[in-house]
């Protein structure tokens, strides 16, 4: 299930998606904010990049600012141990 352009704001580069399955449980999230089932990275007018976690309704449940120095390849391989990151399977974003 491919994402929206956007996230916050933000042009969606790269995404990745889970199917069924979630990539795992977001500490304190109740509901759907629970369980993570897409992750994107994302570039802000400003040229910050950040990396978002999101519900299977790609809601932003938690970002991450990837921070001078840090590559997108970083942000897309440096995943919080609480995911399964073996099972991340990234995209480049194409036009809807």
């Amino acid at each position: 299930m491919k994402p929206p352009s956007e996230l916050d704001g933000a042009r969606v580069l790269w995404w990745a998606w889970s199917g069924e399955t979630p990539f795992g449980e977001l500490r304190g999230g109740v509901g759907d904010d629970r369980w993570v089932h897409g992750f994107a990275i994302g570039v802000y007018e400003s040229g910050s990049v950040y990396r978002f976690s999101c519900n299977r309704h790609w809601e932003v449940v938690q970002d991450m600012d990837v921070g001078p120095g840090e590559s997108v390849e970083d942000a897309k391989h440096n995943l919080p141990m609480n995911y399964d990151g073996a099972n991340v399977c990234w995209r480049a974003f194409e036009g809807d």
